[in-house]
């Protein structure tokens, strides 16, 4: 048994692999937010980091393909594109064209992947359970620069569900970072740790629905 699910990105390359982690769960529709979103840095050391990360992740893509291929062996990593019609392009996920489409949508889930910031007052407009995995690529990639900040060999992933309250925290799991993982590892690392337990709580969610179907037609 699925439920309809709409999962909302903006233009990060990284969302394909979320779609097709959960697509056999019952995605229906992908509505994408025109244009990649960036973390803003909150300091100008964490500019200066960025502003690295953002050059030096194509050369470190080039010459990590040997770990990034280990990495995805954990986990399968789906990079086909995600069919055109199955995709709603608007110009902001705050847009009152977004909340239409997911009215007339009527979905039972919500996930949320590297989009800009959702204002909380159309967050709780919506009706259904809304995910997402925290942090976002640009933050966790921060987070993981174990070179400057002098981090353990690892860091944490979230899987969160809005409340009127925020976010809520559902489940961690902890990343391992290697010797030779960088700036480019890191979406890899993430998403083949944190997938598995999107799909668990997605497949839980599911079974819960059906009980409480099953319980309804018993009385």
């Amino acid at each position: 048994m699925t439920r309809p699910i709409v999962l909302m990105i903006s233009d990060h390359h990284t969302s394909i692999f979320v779609y097709h982690a959960i697509r056999n769960l019952g995605v229906t529709h992908v509505i994408q937010e025109d244009g990649p979103t960036e973390h803003r840095p909150q300091s100008l050391k964490e500019w200066f980091i960025h502003q690295y990360i953002r050059w030096a992740t194509p050369f470190m893509r080039w010459t990590s393909q040997k770990r990034i291929q280990e990495v995805r062996k954990r986990y399968p990593l789906n990079d086909l594109s995600i069919p055109p019609h199955h995709i709603i392009h608007v110009s902001s996920l705050n847009d009152d064209k977004t909340m239409m489409w997911l009215e007339k949508l009527a979905p039972e889930l919500i996930v949320v992947h590297e989009t800009g910031p959702i204002e909380p007052s159309r967050l709780n407009q919506l009706p259904c359970p809304i995910l997402t995995i925290r942090p976002s690529m640009a933050e966790g990639q921060l987070q993981a620069y174990w070179a400057i900040q002098h981090q353990p060999s690892f860091c944490e992933t979230t899987l969160e569900q809005w409340t009127t309250q925020g976010w809520r925290v559902l489940e961690r799991v902890v990343i391992y970072k290697g010797g030779t993982d960088n700036f480019a590892t890191y979406p890899y690392l993430q998403l083949t740790t944190v997938l598995p337990m999107l799909r668990r709580h997605i497949e839980a969610m599911d079974s819960v629905k059906t009980d409480h179907r099953q319980i309804k037609v018993q009385a």
